[in-house]
């Protein structure tokens, strides 16, 4: 073989090697705020990697979503992958978990990032190693149970709008339909009376100049005025939606 022929043979073979990713996957432990094991916990992931271009980078997916399910120890598997991409252009593709949902806890506001650890007090804990995950129960918190409902439906608005991989995928996705109508039942029952509260004020405005600080509460003035119980601001948010999941049973 000439020296063009193996130095056209070693391109190809690069150029191989550069479009494929090889995901080794991951094992991480689900637990709750004293450290007991979280089983049946749902834990919904993909792939995706970084498009480069001239001026910025962006993403681009590599795997459709797919659903797991925390065993008896809490632990979650999500296992190898290998993936092809445009080489140079586009870099390897990493896992990402996008939400980790835990029906006993009402907590559904975790994730984990394929690179940092990424923390909530009174939410959820990753381990700086991304081995271990502690969810805390939400039910004492009509806010934070309410991030849970807003999760559920974005995930569901995914899951049910768009390809999915996995055996266990669909079977998930109706359980977690199910899951969505009794987090909205609960919620209501405990909170519906409930006055809501004055949120606190965000950071952003609370630095910002005196006439946006004025906005931001006319704003919330006028937001408690119109939906002055929890379960105005519910049945607002999410009554129309939990309609159609009924009617699809």
């Amino acid at each position: 073989m000439s020296r063009r022929s193996r130095a056209l043979v070693l391109g190809i073979a690069a150029l191989a090697v550069a479009s494929v990713s090889i995901d080794c996957g991951r094992t991480f432990v689900i637990s709750n705020g004293r450290g007991t094991p979280v089983s049946g916990a749902y834990v919904a992931y993909h792939h995706e990697g970084r498009t480069y271009a001239l001026v910025e980078s962006v993403s681009y997916q590599a795997s459709q979503l797919a659903i797991l399910q925390s065993d008896t120890a809490g632990r979650v598997v999500v296992p190898w992958a290998v993936h092809a991409h445009w080489p140079i252009v586009q870099g390897h593709a990493d896992m990402t978990i996008d939400l980790i949902y835990a029906p006993m806890l009402h907590n559904g506001l975790a994730w984990v990032s394929h690179r940092t650890a990424v923390s909530r007090p009174r939410e959820f804990e990753v381990s700086t190693d991304l081995a271990s995950v502690r969810l805390e129960d939400l039910s004492g918190d009509p806010s934070l149970w309410q991030g849970t409902l807003e999760n559920l439906s974005s995930l569901l608005s995914r899951l049910t709008s768009q390809p999915t991989r996995g055996q266990n995928t669909p079977r998930f996705t109706g359980e977690l339909v199910d899951h969505f109508k009794d987090e909205y039942a609960a919620i209501l029952d405990r909170y519906g009376e409930t006055p809501r509260a004055i949120p606190d004020m965000p950071e952003s405005v609370r630095w910002s100049t005196e006439e946006e600080k004025r906005g931001w509460q006319a704003m919330v003035d006028r937001d408690l005025a119109q939906r002055p119980r929890w379960g105005d601001e519910l049945r607002r948010r999410f009554a129309t939606e939990i309609a159609i999941y009924q009617r699809q049973k």
